[in-house]
């Protein structure tokens, strides 16, 4: 069970807590629907448990324990006081002769697992395996499973009977899947609670680190036996990784025919500036769409996106390679993120060696950094540090979101996509500027 702890990591308890998810309440039942350990195990198992079987009696503890969640997904003082007025109202009911009519019963339920207790232990038994960040793995880890078990029930014979309700474009679809009910909602809610979360999100890029590893690079570059290719490509990688502010899963998408085609009309802008292609599938869209990000060429910090970007083209180009995927292997193939991620942390080793102050704080670089938002995260932290408004800052980092609304229009070319880009040109020049 999650406890609160202070900055040390010492364990702040109040006594009236000591019995928080271990026993129910008095009025817990008014709140939530209840069934006892029995008949949960004759729903699900369709027998009696025996006392003989350690499966059973595995059965029984996973049952008491999703009971106990899903009691406690309500708090102790809205429990109190749905008991203290259900009295109240029983006793007015009752001097005026209709106690019977006022609640309704509270049960018989049916002889089946309508609660959704068997995906709930498994949920449940899922919490127990062993979790990167924490002794087992988080909620956020394990609460996949009910939406894995959903898809498998709507796509079964049961599944077929839900109701579908439309109007105009809008659907809304009525389901008997028990993980959307009513106890399995309060029971997600109570684990919730229960287990809290742990996050570990990878330590901010600061920009003073980053610039020392460009003077690393800038050193490579000028050795005659330099693999440029290699170089370029990580430089590259770097460089749009932070000035584009993406995620680690986004940066695959980036496009080798988008940056070509649009390279010579971005130095030859006003305001000269890179384009970053992405091209990739969306969830929410059909087929395959381009979103164009652009980058200063020069950043008010002294980072060289134009430079780096146009090295690695020029090394593509000398290769005879003219389309697909910006960053990929020797071989040829499309590489994620964490491709780069050894030769990152290799970065920050060397860092670490000439520069100690820049990373004096921290104590496992592999631990605390990542590809996967550490460019981002300090990109983003530079950016409010240059006085950015927040406006801007959106604009740039919630690119994603902006196109599955649909207001980057990926139905268009990319030549007219390009055309509309240029129009707000200055604007979303802000964010990679100031960096």
């Amino acid at each position: 069970m999650a406890k609160p702890t202070d900055e040390e990591g010492n364990v702040v308890e109040d006594p009236v807590d000591k019995q928080r998810y271990c026993e129910a309440r008095n009025g817990d039942n008014l709140l939530t629907p209840f069934q006892c350990d029995l008949c949960h195990f004759r729903n699900v198992m369709g027998r009696d448990p025996l006392e003989s079987l350690p499966q059973d009696i595995r059965i029984l503890k996973l049952i008491r324990r999703a009971n106990l969640d899903a009691l406690w997904s309500r708090e102790p003082g809205t429990v109190r006081s749905t008991l203290m007025y259900c009295r109240q109202g029983g006793k007015i009911s009752t001097s005026l002769g209709f106690q019977d009519a006022l609640f309704p019963s509270l049960g018989p339920f049916p002889l089946e697992d309508s609660f959704g207790m068997a995906p709930a232990m498994v949920i449940l038994q899922m919490s127990l395996q062993p979790g990167k960040n924490d002794k087992t793995v988080q909620f956020a880890t394990v609460r996949k499973f009910r939406s894995a078990y959903s898809n498998v029930y709507h796509a079964s014979v049961t599944g077929q009977g839900a109701m579908v309700m439309a109007k105009d474009t809008r659907k809304l679809t009525v389901t008997e899947c028990p993980t959307y009910g009513d106890w399995f909602e309060r029971f997600m809610r109570g684990m919730h609670k229960r287990m809290g979360e742990i996050s570990k999100p990878d330590r901010a890029l600061g920009l003073e680190i980053l610039k020392e590893i460009f003077c690393l690079l800038e050193r490579e570059w000028d050795h005659p036996l330099t693999n440029k290719m290699k170089l370029a490509r990580e430089g590259a990688f770097y460089l749009i990784m932070y000035c584009c502010a993406l995620r680690g899963e986004e940066v695959h998408m980036t496009n080798l025919t988008g940056i070509r085609k649009h390279w010579d009309a971005g130095a030859e802008h006003e305001h000269k500036h890179v384009v970053i292609a992405l091209l990739g599938r969306f969830k929410g869209e059909t087929g395959e769409a381009y979103h164009l990000l652009c980058l200063a060429d020069v950043t008010s910090h002294g980072l060289e996106p134009r430079k780096w970007v146009g090295r690695l083209l020029k090394e593509f180009t000398k290769i005879g390679v003219t389309s697909g995927s910006f960053f990929r292997d020797d071989q040829g193939f499309k590489v994620q993120a964490s491709f780069f991620e050894q030769k990152f942390f290799e970065r920050l080793e060397q860092v670490r060696v000439i520069k100690p102050h820049l990373l004096a704080s921290v104590e496992d670089i592999e631990e605390e950094f990542g590809v996967s938002r550490s460019f981002r995260r300090g990109a983003t932290s530079e950016a409010v540090n240059a006085g950015l408004h927040p406006d801007v800052i959106d604009a740039n980092n919630r690119w994603r979101k902006v196109h599955q609304a649909g207001a980057n229009k990926p139905s268009l070319v990319m030549r007219d996509h390009y055309t509309d880009v240029r129009l707000t040109l200055q604007q979303r020049l802000r964010f990679s500027k100031a960096l």
